[in-house]
């Protein structure tokens, strides 16, 4: 389905493009004045409350923004919220006119043909959209002058493991995305694990005296970050290690209860994670091949780093491996006919061969991979190729189901394949499928990642020992529809994660077996699974958020279907998750009964307070019978001299407010005294008075 335009402001959405690879903060709102067509300017962040729990690696991290609208006059406005990557969002909170409205997932051309048909009235309806790669965008009608906007947003992620470590960002950095400091900014997250933690840190703010890292026990911390009155410029990363010697595995369970409305299924998660500490004299001899994409898209700083992570590349090599270097544009051009021994000759002539590559022609993916796997790998090694590319298939082959059938039908020699990701116009369905099908994993290099350093861990992962040919045996207990659907090998310093469905709980013995070193290895476990309601409420969210990964991938694939579509939809609804084809949706107009939203006469509203100091509101009502008015707000003083204009541009019906905080069209202070309001529109005039007290 195509992305739809919401509204005219929308037709300014090409502006905003250019702010989203720059956002790095929890949020920004940018706004202009209604009925314009000015560019969008960032609105000033007052506050930011955020609370994170962490349940051994799973974060739930809830954020409170206030805003303020600086403008005498109301806005329209785009919240851009991007979200850390593998994270679900599972609730928007929309405050307005003070009260709090919760958000529900709707079918997505459902929810926007009721915000267009909620702007043709010019209310207050929000919709968060899905704008891809975990970047999602509330567009909130109209923000009236001086008032507050407030957001509330909950996700759900799993932290990255990484070398033995755990790392938990928060997306704090707020320097380029409000217009004047920030009033507060609180932060309390709370960890809790069965493992003790070996290390707990803040790399980021750990030293800061607005920092306080409480040691509960050996299985339990909390962090306090406050401040005031300042701009965040970096993001609050959290790291920690916990205890582990041996391969480990640990499951997660959830019961639904009937108010959870999401079925009667036993859900579970299962982690299987490497030892923290390896011996590093304990090496693999390995057949590797290093395939590179220079087509014209790599010219630059990419073909720069590139040249830099194959001359590491050949410093990580061992006298017992065998290597070869092949590069590819519209056309295949290797190092060597086949694989090599590691010598120095062959280390110096392959450094020679790294120094004359430029970036030139199309991306011929399938060949490149073809003449990478007919390599002469060998049977009781291990066979890997490390496949990088920054872009689509452009040439030759470029279907991509065509390329995986290539691909199976050429890996005889079970070749495992890591494809390295570089930037965002990628293909992120084949490199993930050419990893999950050939025992890999994927790496995305972002434009802020330095290539040679992600290629330098990678080799660092797969030049130890491996946990290969997994399988899980959870001892009768029945489970189904799990995802993945088949466990992939364990590499150093990654981590397994397989959600799914059980039906009757009890206590089983689950084994997890496979090989290490090419030697059989098996651990078992007694687990409980339970009946009884309850758990961890996160892990049916998890196993859906899987579930809708695993058929967003077969309608990129195979294209969309009405069969596939409504499997999306229906997990979206029934586990309230954010999708492609969903959109949250919140409808004040539905739920507030105080007063009309469309009046039927004009009317103009004593201030409150009155008397002030140094401000006061002022409240007007413009009747249906016009879709728009030109409005004209107005302060005197007592001699009938102009103070200042409030309010001058075109607005819908409805109830509106103005605020006026004592100053001048110059933005000094008035005197206290006797001041008079006056409203001008279409056939209504009306003045009022007011007395300002200091």
């Amino acid at each position: 389905m195509k992305k739809m335009i919401l509204f005219r402001g929308m037709l300014m959405f090409f502006v905003l493009l250019g702010f989203t690879e720059s956002i790095h903060a929890v949020g920004a709102l940018f706004s202009r004045p209604r009925w314009s067509n000015v560019e969008y300017k960032k609105m000033w962040i007052q506050k930011i409350d955020a609370s994170i729990d962490i349940q051994e690696q799973i974060a739930v991290t809830h954020i409170d923004q206030t805003f303020f609208n600086e403008m005498n006059q109301s806005v329209e406005s785009i919240y851009i919220f991007p979200l850390p990557e593998n994270a679900v969002i599972t609730q928007l909170v929309y405050w307005v006119n003070g009260q709090r409205f919760v958000a529900a997932i709707r079918e997505r051309q459902e929810a926007i043909k009721d915000y267009n048909e909620k702007l043709r009235q010019w209310l207050d309806p929000a919709l968060l959209e899905y704008l891809g790669d975990n970047l999602f965008r509330l567009s909130i009608v109209p923000i009236n002058a001086l008032t507050e906007v407030r957001t509330e947003i909950t996700y759900i992620e799993p932290l990255k493991y990484d070398l033995g470590k755990v790392f938990y960002q928060f997306q704090l950095n707020t320097l380029e995305l409000s217009s004047k400091p920030l009033k507060t900014v609180s932060l309390n997250l709370n960890a809790e694990s069965q493992y003790a933690y070996k290390s707990f840190v803040s790399p980021t703010h750990g030293t800061s005296t607005a920092t306080k890292i409480t040691r509960i026990s050996d299985k339990h911390y909390n962090v306090l970050f406050g401040d005031e009155n300042f701009y965040p410029d970096k993001d609050f990363i959290l790291q920690f290690e916990l205890t582990r010697e041996n391969v480990n595995y640990q499951i997660l369970t959830y019961t639904p209860v009937p108010s959870d409305s999401i079925g009667t299924d036993r859900f579970y998660a299962l982690w299987i994670t490497p030892p923290d500490q390896l011996d590093n004299a304990d090496l693999i001899s390995k057949h590797i091949v290093f395939t590179a994409d220079v087509s014209s898209s790599m010219e630059g700083e990419r073909i720069a780093q590139l040249k830099t992570a194959l001359q590491d590349f050949l410093t990580y090599l061992n006298p017992i491996d065998k290597f070869n270097i092949i590069i590819f544009g519209t056309h295949v051009n290797k190092f060597k006919p086949d694989l090599v021994e590691v010598s120095a000759n062959t280390i110096s002539e392959a450094r020679q061969f790294i120094e004359q590559m430029y970036a030139l022609g199309m991306t011929n993916i399938d060949q490149a991979l073809k003449e990478s796997l007919l390599q002469s790998y060998g049977d009781s090694t291990s066979n890997n190729l490390v496949f990088l590319t920054d872009g689509y298939p452009t040439w030759g082959v470029t279907n991509i189901d065509s390329i995986l059938s290539h691909v199976r039908n050429n890996n005889k020699n079970g070749v495992r394949i890591f494809p390295f990701g570089v930037g965002t116009d990628i293909s992120k369905v084949l490199l993930g499928k050419l990893a999950s099908e050939n025992h890999g994993y994927t790496e995305i290099i972002t434009a802020d990642d330095s290539i040679a350093l992600v290629v330098k861990d990678h080799f660092e992962r797969i030049s130890k020992p491996v946990f290969t040919n997994i399988n899980v045996d959870f001892g009768g207990l029945r489970i189904w529809d799990q995802y993945p659907k088949n466990i992939e090998d364990l590499f150093w310093g990654n981590q397994i994660m397989q959600v799914g469905l059980y039906k009757t709980g009890g206590s089983f013995d689950v084994t997890v077996s496979g090989k290490v070193r090419f030697k059989d290895m098996e651990f078992t476990k007694n687990i409980n699974f339970p009946d009884a309601p309850g758990g961890h409420r996160f892990v049916p969210r998890l196993w859906a958020k899987a579930k809708i990964d695993y058929i967003l991938d077969l309608i990129r694939l195979y294209g969309e279907s009405k069969e596939l579509v409504d499997q999306v939809i229906e997990l979206s609804l029934r586990f309230q998750i954010l999708t492609p084809y969903t959109a949250f949706y919140s409808d004040p107009t539905t739920d507030v009964k105080t007063e009309k939203i469309i009046p039927d006469v004009f009317s103009l509203e004593q201030n409150y307070p009155n008397p002030f100091n140094p401000s006061t509101t002022i409240k007007y009502s413009l009747p249906s019978g016009r879709s728009v008015y030109h409005v004209i707000i107005k302060i005197y003083d007592v001699l009938g001299r102009l103070v200042t204009t409030l309010v001058d541009e075109y607005q819908d019906a409805g109830i509106h407010y103005v605020n006026w905080n004592s100053t001048n069209s110059y933005g000094n202070p008035v005197p206290s005294g006797t001041y008079f309001y006056t409203i001008e529109t279409e056939n209504f005039k009306q003045t009022k008075k007011m007395i300002l007290l200091r």
